[in-house]
């Protein structure tokens, strides 16, 4: 159940579950809305043809996909990501082809996220499993790919930026969408979002569908306040370098603690059997018509104390915030963030300006903040 800390509400209704279902209709109304007619799915493993139009929203302007070929493609990222890749690539039909990973620093910190796909099945219906295809962050692009090309020497590798050809597609959960199979084997479905079924389907696709600049914005405007309302943070600047448990990776199925050596593995494992976590990404809900302050700091309205910073938001009375769970539970007469100041007088002495908000704590979450269950 939906719980918020700090909250006076008594209705059965709290901000955060108003909050996930306003930015959940505002998702679904973006998804009917479709994309080019001459879209087709790789992601399910079959060439696929989609009826009247593609339904879901785009990402083109946060993610990109990078092609990943050669038969020892799975033992390089094995050793790169903290997933374990040799779950993806087995020849099972009822087995996910997706996966979401991360990739860390040498000391545990998340460098990026990734989402992995299994290579398109050839004419006789088999998985191509010297190919996947990687969903990474825009941002940390060059950085994967410059990981990937140093580790590579000899192997039977080749990696490709394939971002002019696929992109990424969302949309959400139980979505009524009509793809039909070119090879007459039925309809599919993008897969389920690998970290939490809730947040809907996520799958790579072929489209040569361009949108405007304003229609792409908006796209991944309402994706992000999506997420932002189930407490998922994406992407290099919302990981932020944090230990994969700060983000919460590791109930998001990021991390594998069986698998073998790979890049931060000791300091990732130890902090989840021998560590505390004390401070994590939590969902933050305000007012709709303020902006909040991107690194903006969150005070206790008892005595001002900060207790937090402004992780991500894009509007929509939605963000995530980086808190200290000790001092969270503790707060009695609610919390206030920090606003962009819209007085336009630019002094140096300036006070910083206050809106009240909520915490909560999403479904997919334990009940303890800080537990690792």
């Amino acid at each position: 159940m939906t719980t918020t800390l700090a909250a006076s509400s008594s209705s059965a209704t709290t901000a955060l579950e108003r909050a996930i279902a306003r930015t959940l209709d505002a998702f679904i109304r973006r998804s009917a809305r479709g994309g080019g007619s001459d879209a087709t799915m790789s992601s399910s493993g079959q060439s696929k043809s989609l009826k009247g139009g593609f339904k879901g929203v785009f990402l083109g302007k946060s993610r990109s996909v990078v092609r990943l070929t050669g038969k020892d493609g799975k033992k390089l990222l094995q050793g790169l990501l903290t997933n374990d890749v040799d779950l993806l690539l087995e020849d099972d039909d009822n087995n996910t082809n997706t996966m979401y990973a991360a990739m860390l620093t040498p000391k545990g910190r998340i460098v990026t996220d990734v989402f992995l796909t299994r290579g398109r099945s050839d004419d006789g219906g088999r998985r191509n499993n010297d190919e996947i295809l990687i969903d990474s962050c825009q941002r940390a692009k060059e950085t994967l790919l410059t990981q990937i090309v140093r580790r590579k020497l000899r192997s039977d590798v080749s990696v490709e930026d394939a971002s002019e050809e696929l992109s990424v597609r969302v949309m959400p959960p139980s979505f009524d969408t009509d793809y039909a199979d070119s090879g007459g084997r039925g309809n599919v479905l993008l897969p389920a979002d690998p970290r939490w079924f809730g947040l809907g389907r996520r799958g790579i696709v072929f489209d040569a569908t361009k949108k405007t600049e304003e229609d792409a914005e908006l796209d991944e405007k309402v994706y992000a306040n999506w997420r932002h309302a189930n407490g998922v943070p994406e992407g290099s600047l919302e990981l932020g370098e944090r230990f994969p448990a700060e983000s919460r990776l590791t109930h998001l199925h990021a991390v594998s603690f069986t698998k073998g050596c790979y890049v931060g593995q000791e300091p990732t494992a130890r902090a989840e059997f021998q560590g505390e976590v004390r401070k994590g990404v939590v969902p933050v809900v305000f007012d709709e018509n303020k902006e909040v302050k991107i690194n903006g700091i969150v005070i206790s309205k008892k005595d001002g104390k900060e207790i937090g910073k402004v992780v991500a938001s894009r509007g929509g009375g939605v963000g995530l915030a980086l808190v200290r769970f000790a001092k969270v539970e503790n707060v009695s007469e609610g919390v206030s963030i920090e606003t962009v100041d819209e007085s336009g007088d630019g002094g140096e002495k300036e006070e910083k300006a206050f809106t009240e908000c909520e915490f909560g704590t999403p479904n997919w979450w334990s009940h303890h903040w800080n537990s690792r269950d």
